[in-house]
This record gives structure tokens, C-alpha cells and sequence, in this order.
């Protein structure tokens, strides 16, 4: 969070919202429990993620950014929508936050960096002299190689 800096409650709802994502193809029990449709509930999610980041400006690699989807719905359904999220979140921190991995928060710095050198998002301090992205080594010619014909 701290390398992120500005973009620190972007990459949080990114990271958070993929793992409770991830938690929910596997959570029918908790959301019986909780009286929440499964259907519902990933479209709860999914929609929320995507207004949430693009609130908290998480920059996009692709095309023009999009409004969020959950924009067009009448205004008592997002905040159901969002209420339903917000309850599903709690009932993943609840189960112990799974899916919340390491190797997801360093894909989102690494996403940040390719914002940064697409000229998307302006550097950041943290992470703008890294690379994140290292060079792939070129591989060792195998002893075999040069047996090849080259024609």
C-alpha cells in the first residue's frame, strides 16, 4: 500500500474485491447462511468492484475507460448493490480473507507500472524507478543446436 501511494485505496478495492471474487465460487454455504442469493451476490460484487475502483481512479490499460455499470441502475439499487457487497466482504474477512495473496498485490503494483509507462497515470515515486517487469534472459543454445542443419 505504502509503494502505491496515491493509488493506495485503488489497488486495495482491486485486490480485496479479486479475492472475494475468487471466495465467492467456492462460498454457497456463508451466503445460504446469510440469506444471500449467489447470483445476486456475484453481481453484487462484480458490479461494486467496478465502481469502486473507478472511484478510487484505477487506471485502465485497455481502450476508454467505461463507466461503471452499476452508474445506470436507479439509485436504491445501487445502494443495494452495494450493501449486498459490503456484506458479502465482511462475511469473507469473516472467513479469513482467503484468496488475499501476495502475488496479487505485486501484479497490481505491476499493472500500475505499465499505467505509468503508457503515459495513463503519472509516475510514482515508489515505483516509478523500478522495473517491475524484469527482462526475460535470453536461454543457453543447447549442445544439440548445433548439429541443426541451417538452410
Amino acid at each position: 500500500m505504502k509503494l502505491a501511494a496515491p493509488y493506495a485505496d485503488a489497488v486495495k478495492a482491486h485486490v480485496e474485491y479479486t479475492a472475494v471474487s475468487t471466495w465467492l465460487m467456492k462460498a454457497d454455504a456463508p451466503l445460504a447462511a446469510a440469506f444471500i442469493p449467489v447470483e445476486a451476490g456475484n453481481l453484487s460484487v462484480l458490479l461494486t468492484r467496478q465502481a469502486l475502483e473507478h472511484e478510487a481512479n484505477w487506471p485502465k490499460l485497455a481502450g476508454n475507460p467505461v463507466p461503471p455499470a452499476l452508474y445506470d441502475l436507479p439509485d436504491d439499487a445501487q445502494q443495494i448493490a452495494r450493501r449486498m457487497a459490503g456484506d458479502i466482504h465482511a462475511l469473507w474477512e469473516a472467513a479469513g480473507r482467503p484468496y488475499l495473496r501476495a502475488k496479487d498485490c505485486k501484479f497490481a503494483l505491476q499493472y500500475l507500472a505499465a499505467a505509468i509507462r503508457k503515459g495513463i497515470i503519472p509516475p510514482i515515486a515508489a515505483i516509478a524507478d523500478a522495473d517491475p517487469i524484469p527482462a526475460a534472459k535470453p536461454a543457453k543454445p543447447h549442445i544439440l543446436d548445433m548439429f541443426k542443419e541451417t538452410t
